[in-house]
């Protein structure tokens, strides 16, 4: 408990309490001028506290001198990107969002969907990218509710990924952008908008980001102490060396396969920012601004290469860096700053590397095989003739007829029965629930560390666009095939380690503190909005914590 200072003292009169003295205080705070989100893809809490006692720069600067919620999660069970950032600044869980994965299936097409396909837009001078846009989302964002309230606040938003930006940026966003390789970025663009014009806070970079696509610089050691973790892993016939520069494993009698540079996705993505801060005048017009950005390359690495290696490594040591030159930009920007870090869920390492450091459990399963064998069984327990399962990510399975349209009914109830006992019986499954069990589900835990799978996963669903089957392969266990530099490990699963998270609240004098309180991530946007002086909707799944800042929930 704070004392009264002497000025509160003359000015309230000597009777007023410590306790009415600090509330004091903190009504009358002023707001932060722009807000900043910052999400890292795939930045776990296990990848924050193994490499904490390395940083130097801005890392350091944001852990040592902000609000460290060191107990903060990601709680739904389908821990993928789409879902994960739909939660940073809409205060609802993914069966909330609507963005219950990276993927769907539509069972009344057929068809596959992904999470911001939209086909109301383009994407700006880039015709053969899939379209998308905030159409699937079902609920709204910090950002809208603050052009509401707010109508003269800015809201920007950049990302490395389209699902990262559009999911954070809403339907009322001044700008969402995203990185596209060899172009710069883009965004995505109405019938009746000029895509020249939605682009032009960014011409001059894009316009260098182009011309400079065919000399990338190699990426290197940015600090020598990684090049230690290098090491060799046999796949099948294959050996491939991981070091920097990256390659891929060459085939019999050819060179090694050529890499996507994303070493430099995240320093773009990050000189974006300024860019759009200083082309909006952000948090310098007499309102509270909003700027989220979300850096990619994490997750890629983490995806193609691991998170034990000498390319994570480097990158830790990168983001440390551009993070604090980012800092000390805004430290010259002369506005109030109030940032927040965290991760859209965790990861782990490639299962072939942790069974070498003698993990047992870690292995590698054939998806297809997965899919395959249980279809198989469905069939002869029903006497039917087509498969009756299908799957965008083998976690989640929907029942469907011989045209791949969904099961009503009885016939939807009984392959859903048979199913769940095939995949309950597998060696490689933890448990399976369906969906209707997950829909009624009721969680009576309030601290997400102690949420069962069951409870994870019922935070991840939504009728109608939800698996019929959910299914949580055990710890440890890989369904995916060994791409390396493109795909060597998965994170979409209801466990720890892609489950926790950092959050991280900073600003210039804040009062370092690390609290070890059960936090969600559905949090960060009641807490913002209470921050901004503006109402957030009644109906969110996160509550406004204080912390510290000086303007007390209310």
């Amino acid at each position: 408990m704070t004392t009264v200072t002497k000025w509160f003292g003359v000015l309230l009169a000597a009777t007023l309490t410590c306790n009415a003295g600090t509330a004091l205080a903190q009504d009358n705070r002023a707001k932060p001028d722009l807000i900043v989100m910052l999400a890292i893809d795939q930045f776990g809490s296990l990848l924050f506290d193994k490499w904490r006692p390395t940083f130097q720069r801005g890392l350091k600067r944001i852990a040592d001198g902000g609000v460290i919620y060191a107990n903060a999660y990601q709680s739904h069970g389908i821990t993928e990107t789409c879902a994960g950032h739909s939660t940073l600044l809409t205060g609802k869980h993914p069966g909330g969002t609507g963005i219950v994965a990276n993927e769907w299936y539509n069972p009344a097409t057929g068809k596959q969907v992904y999470c911001v396909e939209d086909a109301a837009y383009t994407v700006a001078l880039n015709p053969k990218q899939r379209k998308v846009g905030p159409g699937l989302l079902a609920t709204s964002t910090f950002g809208d509710w603050l052009k509401e309230q707010s109508p003269q606040s800015r809201v920007v938003v950049v990302s490395g990924k389209d699902r990262s930006s559009v999911t954070m940026g809403g339907r009322k966003a001044d700008g969402v952008f995203w990185y596209i390789d060899g172009f710069g970025f883009t965004t995505f663009v109405a019938a009746d908008e000029n895509a020249e014009t939605k682009l032009q806070p960014l011409a001059k970079l894009n316009a260098r980001i182009a011309a400079e696509a065919a000399s990338v610089p190699p990426w290197t050691y940015a600090n020598e102490a990684c090049r230690a973790l290098e090491s060799e892993i046999v796949l099948g016939k294959q050996t491939w060396k991981l070091k920097l520069p990256p390659e891929a494993p060459a085939e019999e009698g050819k060179p090694p396969g050529k890499v996507r540079p994303i070493h430099i996705m995240d320093p773009l993505t990050l000189e974006a920012a300024r860019e759009l801060v200083a082309y909006h005048k952000l948090g310098k017009r007499g309102q509270t601004d909003l700027l989220a950005i979300s850096l990619s390359a994490t997750d890629f690495i983490g995806h193609g290469y691991g998170t034990q290696g000498p390319e994570m490594c480097d990158q830790m040591y990168r983001l440390d860096a551009m993070i604090g030159d980012f800092l000390t930009y805004l430290d010259g920007y002369g506005a109030r700053v109030m940032l927040v870090v965290t991760g859209d869920h965790g990861g782990s390492d490639f299962p072939e590397r942790l069974a070498q450091q003698g993990d047992a459990s870690a292995r590698r399963i054939s998806p297809a095989k997965l899919l395959a064998d249980a279809n198989a069984q469905v069939k002869a327990r029903l006497g039917l003739t087509a498969d009756p399962l299908v799957s965008p990510d083998y976690v989640q399975f929907y029942a469907v007829d011989a045209s791949g349209r969904g099961l009503a009914g009885p016939e939807r109830a009984a392959v859903v029965k048979a199913a769940m006992d095939v995949f309950n019986a597998h060696p490689d499954v933890e448990q399976a629930f369906s969906l209707d069990s997950l829909l009624k589900h009721k969680i009576t835990s309030s601290a997400p560390s102690d949420y069962s799978l069951q409870d994870r996963f019922a935070q991840s669903v939504m009728a109608g666009r939800s698996g019929d089957i959910i299914v949580a392969l055990k710890s440890g266990v890989s369904a995916a095939r060994a791409l390396p530099t493109r795909f060597m490990m998965g994170h979409a699963g209801p466990y720890h380690h892609d489950t926790a998270v950092p959050i991280v609240f900073w600003w210039p004098g804040a009062k370092p503190a690390t609290r070890i309180l059960p936090v969600d991530t559905t949090s960060i946007a009641p807490t913002l909005a209470n921050l901004a002086g503006i109402k957030a909707p009644a109906d969110l799944d996160g509550r406004c914590i204080d912390i510290g800042y000086g303007t007390a929930c209310h």
